[in-house]
């Protein structure tokens, strides 16, 4: 499948509210969803360690930043401590980038997840998707801590913009978790 490549959004998009679409998911495809995270990253600069999928292919994990390892798949820290983390170490990967910049880049990794899974399920939100979820809670704690409340639109657009136009490669990424479990970055991160 070759989605159509989206545009990325205006930024006067980043503050727009738009309307809210109530929107049940099904059981999602995690080695879509994993894949989703690294290549946004990989776009957006950031380390892309591996991927992990549990056997029973009910739970992953994106190393962004930090590498999954072979501790495997672990509950995530709470969001606040999470946008603690990811401001501290934006002067690290995006050196004389401003925090709410960094805070954008962020944001759009962490929706690339969910977005990735409705791209592959041939879905198309115009307006914000609401969620609940760990990705989603921290994203929101990170654009809160950049006082951005209002970007979650901006995030996911901008994240189906690069996911549709690396389609290819997280189709590939997603057959690797599947086939594998276990994604391993062979290329080198470089600032």
């Amino acid at each position: 499948m070759n989605p159509r490549i989206e545009p990325p959004p205006r930024d006067n998009l980043k503050r727009a509210i738009f309307a809210i679409h109530s929107w049940t998911l099904q059981a999602g495809d995690v080695a879509i969803h994993e894949a989703g995270h690294i290549v946004a990253g990989r776009a957006l600069g950031m380390p892309c360690n591996d991927a992990r999928v549990s056997p029973d292919g009910a739970s992953g994990r994106a190393g962004v930043l930090s590498p999954v390892g072979d501790n495997g798949i672990t509950n995530p820290p709470p969001p606040d401590e999470v946008a603690r983390v990811y401001l501290q170490a934006a002067c690290l990967i995006w050196p004389g980038l401003g925090t709410a910049e960094a805070a954008l880049n962020y944001a759009v990794m962490l929706v690339a997840g969910r977005q990735a899974e409705l791209i592959a399920a041939g879905h198309r939100l115009s307006g914000e998707l609401r969620m609940h979820d760990p990705d989603h809670q921290q994203c929101r704690a990170i654009l809160a801590a950049s006082d951005q409340r209002l970007a979650m639109t901006w995030a996911q657009r901008q994240a189906r913009h690069l996911l549709t136009t690396a389609w290819t490669e997280v189709e590939a990424i997603a057959n690797t978790l599947r086939e594998q479990g276990r994604w391993i970055n062979s290329t080198q991160w470089e600032r």
